[in-house]
């Protein structure tokens, strides 16, 4: 009903004698009401207009009719439900859709847009956002959007424009605060896919959660045992669950927590946070959700998910508790030292070096054909923000060419975890 409202105030001009205004109102009112069939999920799936709109147009119809009984005799009916589409009848279930299981309200001005507002709604909803209304004029635009992802409804804006006054709001805090005031638990019913990363740090947590993934606490001498696994498994309110171990002592837990948890789970066999974050990339929270807006199926994210895990690579830097043999390498406890892929690729003195030492051995391994384009190195909790860089510019001089991002991974033990690719 907002769109059509503010589709019909834009377009009409209070210079107007009353019939202009109606005749106006009618036709950019009917032009509304056929795109509310794309502004919201149900609308989307029964391949409906919005009845409520269509009541407004009706009342303006009406009232032209009163005033202008040949004007209203010459209005085209809009089109009510896409060609195709049987009407529904009575006591008929709803068409299947996604529920609401999560995202943002986004809200925002733009000053001096340089777009349609028309367009600009037109790509948030091709970008899966739903509740979209753009309204105002070449001076300012106001936009509202629900969207599992906020910056892609913010970039859209800035295409555009200055934003100003942006407001974004967590649907899950706003459902979780309801809960906490009124004791009613609001229970969603499963979504199609969720994803649970197993992390060490809560900078590694914040990142995740950033991808709409679960994380969940582990690293060495805290991994998660199978019923955290199965517990988060089932929290996660999904029919498919894809879990991340990111260590190889959480492979097995993860294994059987998939076996007994009721669902259907995925379990990538990552052996470090740094393979797991690669397969996050891929990850869509909205796949296989009816009119979502995603064009992905869940299988095709899960092998998505596999296929940048295993094209990834990951350098874990640590010092040695002991002193040991590791193949042809002697070790004694205290050297820094640079696991490859799992694999020990580097002793030396300090963390900096070994890390240097790693990626070049990654360099020798990979040829030219295949040299690292985007690298982040996820500094420890003990790695100051100067230590972090000065290990980020030396791999940007190691591999050279390659994008270097620092991130607050805030693991323990680990001075240096990088994720190449």
């Amino acid at each position: 009903m907002l769109s059509l409202c503010a589709a019909v105030d834009e377009t009409v001009s209070a210079d107007d004698d009353i019939g202009a205004v109606l005749r106006v109102a009618v036709g950019a009112g009917g032009d509304a009401l056929q795109r509310t069939m794309e502004d919201n999920p149900l609308n989307r799936a029964a391949g409906v207009v919005d009845a409520g709109a269509y009541g407004i147009w009706l009342l303006l119809l009406g009232a032209l009719e009163k005033v202008d009984p040949r004007g209203a005799a010459r209005v085209a009916m809009p089109q009510l439900r896409r060609p195709g589409v049987a009407p529904v009848q009575p006591g008929a279930p709803a068409p299947e859709v996604a529920s609401w299981t999560g995202g943002h309200c986004v809200q925002y001005l733009v000053t001096s847009p340089t777009r349609r507002p028309e367009d600009l709604r037109r790509e948030m909803l091709d970008a899966g956002a739903d509740s979209v209304l753009v309204v105002g004029d070449d001076s300012l635009l106001k936009v509202h959007a629900h969207a599992a992802r906020p910056e892609t409804v913010t970039a859209i804006g800035e295409s555009a424009g200055t934003l100003e006054d942006v407001v974004v709001e967590d649907f899950d805090s706003m459902v979780a605060e309801h809960e906490r005031a009124t004791g009613i638990v609001l229970r969603s019913p499963p979504r199609p896919l969720a994803a649970i990363s197993v992390v060490p740090g809560d900078g590694f947590a914040e990142i995740v959660r950033s991808f709409y993934v679960t994380p969940l606490r582990g690293g060495a001498t805290m991994n998660p045992s199978v019923g955290e696994i199965v517990e988060a498994i089932r929290e996660a309110n999904a029919e498919s669950v894809v879990v991340l171990p990111n260590d190889r002592n959480v492979i097995l837990a993860a294994r059987e927590a998939g076996r007994i948890a009721g669902t259907r789970v995925e379990v990538i066999e990552t052996r470090s946070v740094a393979h797991g974050m690669a397969a996050l990339v891929p990850f869509d929270p909205m796949a296989g959700a009816t009119a979502s807006g995603s064009r992905q199926d869940v299988d095709t994210v899960v092998r998505h998910m596999r296929e940048a895990a295993r094209d990834s690579h990951a350098i874990e830097v640590t010092h040695a508790t002991r002193d040991t043999t590791i193949g042809d390498v002697a070790v004694a406890r205290g050297d820094a030292i640079a696991l490859l892929d799992g694999t020990l690729a580097a002793r030396a003195d300090d963390a900096l070096e070994a890390l240097d030492r790693a990626a070049r051995q990654l360099l020798e391994r990979a040829g030219d054909g295949h040299r690292p384009e985007v690298v982040v190195l996820y500094a420890g909790a003990e790695v100051t923000d100067e230590d972090a860089e000065r290990a980020a510019d030396r791999l940007r001089e190691t591999l050279e060419g390659a994008e270097v991002e620092v991130r607050r991974g805030g693991q323990p033990h680990y001075p240096y975890i990088v994720q190449l690719e």
